[in-house]
């Protein structure tokens, strides 16, 4: 498993051990099987933020378990065809990133045990894209609840490097992802015309609302029960379920969406990302849209000629940034070749990196 060297955990922690969150003993690195089988994780994590759309679905050992769904969990890896996947070589020594892993893993477990675990992964698939998108550590920790590191370490290069997949997307800035938001937003055109007027006039791209379905594969959208539906028809089909999903959340969202006015950003966003707030966990809906995206009949030819053409404007629109960018550049006399992480120094939200990435395209 990979975890951290000794040396590294006092650097970040202060201690070997990892000093857990105020008051709880010191822990042992977490086994190499999934989280939900330790007791001693139940104990420490309980309200960790990774399980917080839980709603009773994942359970103890103590109270029966989680049996029924690590079976299905367990067949993810063939699922996908991530058998063969075997990891980089190098692992990451980039200050920079090493930062930004720590930061998620902070937001994400309660005791730095598991958090050096999390840090530990990332440091090892960080050499296919030598970059990082939260949403690559939002997909590890929903993942690792289920299956032994191993496995989920398979399953986060097939995602990564497979063009079936989200190939390109775990960047701090992802190309292919804009382009998918921008598809989805022809998409809502030729589907929900009404629903298209209403966030155009309400300016909200869906580059900077989609990202959390597209990009972190809805860890924080959807409650567990309806997760685990959702991460099986994405193994399945591919990147074409997740233009599935979203047009299923537009269709069933469109009744409430269109009770809203333009000027009512937050409320629209709310709804869009199916904020608990508004749509409690209790909620059916989460069920209705993901039983809905497998009922879509969208074709692989006609999202692929809408990707051809998306990324022809993406490209033009992106010639012209770097251009102005390497004006900007040559006149301040900056090197303009720094990688930018999408949560640097004081933690933009990944979401408002995009939106300005698509106000500037």
């Amino acid at each position: 498993m990979p975890l951290l060297s000794d040396a590294e955990l006092a650097a970040i922690y202060g201690s070997t051990l990892g000093a857990l969150r105020t008051g709880a003993a010191a822990a042992s690195p977490p086994v190499d099987g999934p989280l939900v089988n330790e007791e001693t994780f139940w104990a420490l994590e309980v309200e960790a933020p990774v399980l917080r759309r839980n709603d009773d679905l994942l359970k103890p050992p103590a109270r029966g378990g989680s049996q029924a769904v690590l079976e299905r969990a367990a067949r993810w890896v063939e699922l996908c065809g991530a058998a063969s996947e075997t990891a980089p070589t190098g692992g990451c020594t980039d200050p920079a990133a090493l930062r930004i892993f720590e930061r998620d893993a902070e937001r994400t477990f309660m005791t730095n045990a598991h958090r050096a675990s999390m840090i530990g992964t990332l440091k090892l698939v960080w050499p296919d894209n030598r970059d990082y998108h939260q949403g690559l550590g939002y997909v590890y920790s929903f993942l690792r609840l289920l299956l032994p590191e191993a496995s989920v370490v398979q399953l986060l290069l097939r995602l990564n490097r497979s063009e079936r997949y989200l190939k390109g997307y775990w960047f701090a800035a992802p190309q292919p992802y804009v382009r998918d938001a921008m598809v989805f937003t022809r998409l809502v055109a030729e589907h929900f015309p009404e629903v298209s007027a209403l966030l155009q006039q309400a300016g909200m791209a869906a580059e900077a609302f989609a990202s959390k379905w597209f990009v972190g594969l809805c860890l924080h959208v959807l409650p567990f029960r309806a997760l685990l539906d959702f991460y099986e028809g994405f193994l399945s089909e591919g990147a074409l379920y997740l233009f599935k999903f979203a047009l299923s959340l537009v269709g069933c969202m469109q009744p409430r969406l269109l009770e809203c006015k333009p000027t009512d950003a937050s409320a629209i966003f709310a709804l869009l990302r199916l904020d608990p707030s508004v749509l409690p966990d209790a909620d059916g809906v989460h069920d209705q849209i993901v039983a809905g995206a497998a009922r879509w009949d969208l074709s692989e030819a006609h999202v692929a000629a809408l990707r051809a053409e998306e990324q022809a404007a993406l490209d033009a629109k992106m010639a012209k940034v770097r251009a102005a960018e390497a004006s900007m550049a040559a006149e301040d006399g900056e090197d303009s070749d720094e990688i930018v992480f999408s949560d640097d120094e004081e933690d933009e939200d990944p979401e408002e990196r995009l939106r300005r990435l698509a106000e500037a395209n």
